[in-house]
């Protein structure tokens, strides 16, 4: 994260994803921040950490695109960087099939950068505000990490781009576990903002020239919002990203609480800062719900307030949802049905939603859910432009 008292954040308009475009935006980008050399010197190590959540194609806007990768990758070498790049994709993913489909190894060997999985290295256990939690060690040691999430939606989390591109570096299974230990929505925004606070200095690209609304982070649409972001404060390109998508920051579990921080009651916005018209958000989150309600009402009423999955004939019976869940809510019955839930037993986090192959889950909310929801919509902050650069107050 930024040492400045001010935290910098960076934008350009990015229309395609053609080598010469992206070379050039990322350049761009990087120009107010002091270029790539403020972050690289000759012999330093980096890990890159893309997002690679499951195997889906470039297309639909689920993972990191792969030749942002390769651009990012040779401006590293250039620098004279030792890199690998490493991610740890959802539970139920095989790892070689998500490299292979998401075009990540084929840019890596073209490009002769080892790819690596978080858990082909030993980890650290941390603790922080009492939150204890496991680390991959590629994460842990390298003088700087490159992040470089896909800007989507989060049926659990509402927003997923900097910040909790971090959880990638909990190595497998462990991520699927901690959705049980801290299952509560604002609990697991504790535990991403912590993960993300333990990890080395960064820097942070963001690719949303396609990104994804609605029923994110695997389900959803890919929309043309054609810019990048940059910036070394993971939560300070979040906070601008809420202004830009109209997102209140509020509603988002790991950034809850942030905008009234010092650090962050005023940033340094650069460059071109995009006018989105249109972002269609999760149509139910549970910690949306509880941010309209006062402390007291939601340990009243929170028993009542959940989302829980519903699968539709799409479902081709994988067993990735079940695998997934860290609860054992589903199970898969021997005759040709479709999952089945103890609804009793589900927590709401989303990992089934996660990893459907078919898109074949829907997260149905409860009666009082929906009734919440229609009462209220998603509200934003205002956010002050100027030509080239600005301030948000």
């Amino acid at each position: 994260m930024s040492s400045d008292t001010t935290a910098n954040v960076s934008f350009t308009t990015c229309t395609s994803y053609e080598p010469e475009a992206l070379r050039n935006a990322i350049e761009q980008l990087l120009t107010p921040l002091g270029g790539i050399s403020a972050f690289v010197t000759p012999g330093c190590r980096v890990l890159v950490k893309p997002n690679m959540l499951t195997d889906s194609p470039p297309e639909e806007a689920v993972t990191t695109h792969p030749e942002v990768l390769r651009q990012v990758l040779r401006l590293l070498k250039s620098a004279g960087a030792e890199v690998v790049v490493a991610d740890s994709p959802a539970f139920a993913a095989n790892v070689e099939r998500v490299w292979q489909v998401t075009g990540i190894l084929d840019v890596c060997n073209e490009e002769r950068v080892p790819l690596r999985r978080m858990e082909a290295a030993k980890f650290t256990t941390l603790m922080r505000d009492g939150i204890t939690f496991k680390v991959s060690n590629l994460a842990l040691h390298n003088d700087l990490i490159i992040n470089l999430p896909k800007v989507k939606t989060h049926s659990l989390t509402v927003l997923t781009a900097a910040v909790k591109n971090f959880y990638g570096t909990i190595p497998g299974q462990l991520k699927t576990e901690l959705h049980k230990t801290y299952s509560q929505p604002l609990r697991f925004g504790a535990l991403i903002r912590s993960v993300c606070q333990a990890m080395p200095p960064s820097l942070t690209i963001a690719d949303a020239i396609l990104a994804m609304e609605g029923e994110g982070p695997s389900s959803g649409k890919p929309i043309a919002l054609n810019f990048m972001a940059a910036s070394a404060d993971p939560f300070a390109l979040d906070l601008t990203l809420c202004d830009v998508l109209r997102i209140n920051p509020e509603r988002v579990p790991y950034l809850t609480g942030m905008s009234r921080r010092p650090a962050y009651t005023s940033l340094a916005v650069h460059g071109e800062q995009p006018e989105v018209k249109r972002f269609r958000l999760p149509r139910h989150t549970q910690q949306a719900t509880f941010s309209l309600l006062p402390g007291s009402l939601v340990r009243l009423v929170g028993k009542f307030i959940w989302v829980r999955p519903s699968f539709s004939s799409a479902c081709v019976r994988c067993g990735k949802c079940v695998t997934a869940c860290p609860v054992e809510a589903l199970s898969l019955p021997a005759n040709n049905t479709r999952p089945r839930l103890k609804a009793k037993t589900c927590i709401g986090c989303c990992c089934c939603h996660e990893v459907c192959p078919a898109r074949a889950i829907t997260m149905r909310p409860s009666l009082l859910l929906r009734i919440a929801r229609r009462s209220s919509s998603f509200s934003h902050r205002s956010v002050t432009t100027n030509a080239g650069s600005s301030t948000r107050s």
